[in-house]
Order: structure tokens, then C-alpha cells, then sequence
């Protein structure tokens, strides 16, 4: 295990250290720990990627680098039934896993159905922490749009990330506290099985159909829209790129609508005059 500039750090890279330290936690009877990610969502580079794994086991500050890992590992720690992972908003990090790595995770606590149940105004995870624990967390706007695939990772995008799973164990205890006193505990273990046994598969093959402004067209255009949509794919795969630094959606409706604006497209810098030549006839081909 490779540790951090800061002590109370451990940075895992390597699969061994991670299979080392699951055992570990089993050998202490250890089966509770607070999880999270940290995850590429198509804004850096193409497609969804895991960036990096937060744990905190009540003792331990656990950073693991799943680009360093094999699928069987992460396998081992997500997929384990034997931890408990008190997690907040689990369902888009279940998605992922799932479509991605077709990783199932399992025995999740997601303190966000308690959120729920209990009304709070104001739900995401940093200002539950402030209403409930007192607790205020900066740089909070300053990492939502942080590149998690760089490496090394800035220091204080380390400490957002492990912001993030510290205070969950105290926020579990407090929330259960208000939930038994509201009578919501029975009905808080019902939408954790929810959450859970839900069906987090999606069909990757109809994802043009949920940019907006695609249900506005017309059958001609909406055929044209998915011919011109997987061009941008291809290249954004290609280049490892996000999908809107190719082409954005705003004109990917507009070409599907008139040809003519395939002419007003603005294609990043670092694409030569040859590769805009050739993506320009592609489109223009596809939407005829």
C-alpha cells in the first residue's frame, strides 16, 4: 500500500493491497464501513469511468485507484455481502457499476431514502451534513467539475472526496435516531431493498433519444438525428473525448433539421482541416 503525503492516508494501487485489506477487515470482524466514488461522467473524456473509490472504515482513511485495478478485485470489494457500505445516493453509482463494469453492488445502506422520508429541504449529501451533524464542507463546487482521471490526484480534491465518506457513521446514528422517534425506521429498510432490487440495466442503444429536443422532431429528422448522433460517437470514442467537445447537442438537432448547418459547426482545435473535411461528409451523407 502506497501512503500519502498525509499519514492518515492509504492510497491502494495495486490489487493485492486491496484483497489484503478486505481480509483484513475480516479478520477484525470489521463488516461496516462509510463508501463512495468519485466518477468520469462523459465531461473530461468518452463514456463513464470509475476514478476512484472512498472508504472509511471508522479508523482508516481508504483510498483506492480503481484504474489500477482488474475487474475481479473491484468485483471483491463492491459485490462482497459481507460489508456493509453506508452510502449516500447510491443509484447512480449503482448504474454505473452496473453498465459499465457490470459490477451488482450489494449490501448497500443509502441514508438518502432517510432524507427523504424526513423532508429535508435542502438534500444533497454536504448540506444534510451541515443541517444534521453541523458540519460545514467547502470546495464543494470547486470538485463537481473535477477531472478525477488525472493523475495524481490534487490534495484537496482528496480531501473533498474523503469528506464525503467521514461524517456517514455519525450521520447513520443521528438520522436512525429521527427516523425511530418519526416511525419511519420500517418504511427507511423498505427503500434501502428498493434501491437495492432495482434494475439499474439500461439499453446503451437508445441513448440519442434522451437529448433534449429529440422528441420535438420529425420522423425524417429524428431518423437523420441517430445517423448524425452515432458519427459524433465514433469520433468522440476515438479521441477519447466527451461527446459535446465533438459536437454539441444544441446542433446536432439543428443538422437534423436543415443540412445547411453542417457548415456552422465549430470542431475543436486540435482537429486538422483533413479530419473536419472527412467528418463533414459523413454527416452530410448521413442526413440525405
Amino acid at each position: 500500500m502506497k501512503g500519502l503525503e498525509d499519514p492518515g492516508y492509504i492510497y491502494i494501487t495495486r490489487r493485492e493491497d486491496l484483497i489484503s485489506y478486505l481480509q483484513r477487515l475480516e479478520d477484525n470482524k470489521c463488516h461496516v464501513i462509510a463508501f463512495d466514488i468519485e466518477a468520469e461522467m462523459n465531461r473530461h473524456s468518452y463514456g463513464e469511468k470509475l476514478c476512484l473509490i472512498q472508504i472509511f472504515d471508522g479508523t482508516a482513511r481508504i483510498l483506492v485507484d480503481p484504474l489500477e485495478m482488474d475487474n475481479i478485485s473491484l468485483k471483491a470489494l463492491f459485490e462482497s455481502r459481507n460489508i456493509l457500505k453506508i452510502m449516500y445516493d447510491a443509484a447512480s453509482d449503482s448504474s454505473l457499476l452496473k453498465n459499465t463494469y457490470n459490477i451488482d453492488m450489494k449490501s448497500v445502506l443509502d441514508l438518502r431514502p432517510a432524507i427523504e422520508l424526513l423532508n429535508y429541504d435542502k438534500q444533497d449529501l454536504h448540506s444534510v451534513i451541515s443541517a444534521e451533524l453541523g458540519i460545514t464542507l467547502t470546495k464543494k463546487l470547486k470538485f463537481q467539475r473535477y477531472n478525477w482521471m488525472k493523475r495524481p490526484i490534487d490534495k484537496e480534491a482528496i480531501e473533498y472526496a474523503v469528506n464525503d465518506v467521514i461524517y456517514l457513521f455519525r450521520l447513520k446514528d443521528s438520522l436512525y435516531q429521527k427516523l425511530y422517534t418519526n416511525k419511519l425506521l420500517d418504511m427507511f429498510i423498505l427503500k434501502n431493498l428498493r434501491v437495492q432490487n432495482k434494475n439499474y440495466v439500461k439499453d446503451l442503444t437508445d441513448r440519442y433519444r434522451r437529448i433534449k429536443g429529440y422528441h420535438g422532431l420529425s420522423q425524417s429528422e429524428k431518423k437523420s438525428f441517430k445517423r448524425v448522433f452515432d458519427i459524433r460517437d465514433k469520433y468522440a470514442k476515438r479521441f477519447n473525448l466527451p461527446s459535446y467537445y465533438v459536437i454539441n447537442n444544441i446542433d446536432l438537432i439543428n443538422i437534423a433539421k436543415a443540412a445547411k448547418r453542417i457548415d456552422e459547426l465549430k470542431f475543436p482545435g486540435n482537429f486538422n482541416d483533413s479530419l473536419v473535411r472527412s467528418i463533414t461528409q459523413e454527416l452530410t451523407t448521413a442526413i440525405q
